[in-house]
């Protein structure tokens, strides 16, 4: 499954149209982009290593991220939400059933609405088993 309008939706209204969240992007587990927003140009590496920040947290603890040239410093990793922070920037990721959801924040956004943003999206996306 690639970029299928209805996971565009998820992106453009709910996500980035949150105003919380800068960029997003969401790849299914097993790989596969399915819907990203207008500038999210991020290679697939970075989907990598946040897949295997999921199942293996002291990695992505230990190593943080490198985004664009800059390091970000993981604050949180669990099986089911990552939260990453470079300055006032910030990148906060969520596994459901199937996908994998990747999204930034701008330092002018409070970290706890991006985050608020994204986890109606996750939960809602577990509560229906995707």
């Amino acid at each position: 499954m690639s970029e299928d309008k209805s996971w565009q939706t998820y992106v453009d209204n709910n996500l980035v149209g949150s105003t919380y969240i800068s960029e997003a992007a969401i790849y299914g587990i097993k790989g596969g982009l399915w819907a990203k927003s207008e500038h999210y140009d991020h290679e697939d590496d970075l989907f990598e290593a946040i897949k295997k920040g999921f199942s293996d947290s002291e990695f992505i603890l230990a190593t943080g991220l490198r985004v664009r040239g800059e390091k970000y410093m993981t604050l949180n990793a669990d099986d089911q939400e990552m939260k990453f922070k470079c300055g006032g920037k910030g990148i906060i990721c969520a596994k459901t059933v199937q996908a994998i959801i990747i999204t930034f924040h701008t330092d002018e956004v409070q970290p706890g609405n991006a985050n608020n943003a994204l986890g109606v999206i996750a939960d809602y996306l577990r509560s229906v088993g995707f």
